[in-house]
């Protein structure tokens, strides 16, 4: 799904699937899977601010 698609609530969950998941591959130092998540959050963060909103999971 294409982020300029995805409801405020689906932004929301995948941003806090990608941090969850970045956490676990930085405890097992898979550091090419934390760069990956790492990489989804800031994604979701940039729609985030084109639509002008600050999202749940950075309160």
């Amino acid at each position: 799904m294409f982020l300029n698609q995805c409801t405020e609530e689906d932004l929301d969950n995948r941003a806090r699937r990608a941090e969850h998941h970045m956490n676990l591959a930085l405890e097992a130092r898979r550091w090419n899977l934390a760069q990956r998540y790492r990489f989804e959050m800031l994604a979701v963060a940039a729609e985030c601010d084109r639509r002008d909103r600050k999202p749940d999971w950075q309160s």
